[in-house]
């Protein structure tokens, strides 16, 4: 909505016959914080999952102390590794995503507006998935060793 209402803009300076460096520059603030703004949110996202990285340790250390209980049943064992194995993939995805996010400044010195948007909404769908993978293997965590977990709403509860 925003990113239409700088085009609106910049298209009202131009009817009103403006000079046309004017023009072009406007044109270019209002691509430019289109891309701001896109790309803020999609590091908003990025702000709200950092903290489950504690959240994946603490996890993970709780399993493999469950892990290293004697006599454990095979069945167990396998859950516990699985777990583990959950957790050890959200991390990745996460270290992942951040090596491979682009700067904003480095993404417009080689893409298009069309290419630069692209790129954003891909990684703000990718942050979202991780998102999702990371919770989901701390809610698993928790619930295989009865520890206390936070929701997305912000409550916690132990299980």
């Amino acid at each position: 909505m925003r990113y239409f209402s700088l085009l609106l803009f910049v298209a009202l300076f131009v009817a009103c016959g403006n000079d046309s460096a004017a023009v072009e520059q406007a044109a270019l603030d209002a691509t430019n914080a289109a891309q701001e703004q896109a790309y803020e949110s999609m590091m908003e996202a990025h702000d709200r999952v950092m903290p489950l990285m504690g959240q994946i340790t603490a996890s993970q250390r709780a399993l493999k102390e469950a892990l290293s209980t004697a006599d454990l049943p095979e069945d167990r064992k396998d859950l516990l590794t699985a777990a583990y194995e959950q957790l050890e993939d959200a991390n990745t995805g996460m270290m992942d995503w951040m090596q491979g996010v682009k700067p904003l400044d480095e993404l417009r010195v080689g893409m298009d507006n069309d290419a630069i948007m692209t790129y954003i909404k891909e990684e703000a769908a990718d942050i979202a998935k991780v998102e999702m993978a990371m919770t989901s293997a701390i809610a698993a965590a928790a619930e295989l060793t009865g520890a206390a977990h936070t929701h997305e709403d912000g409550t916690t509860h132990e299980h």
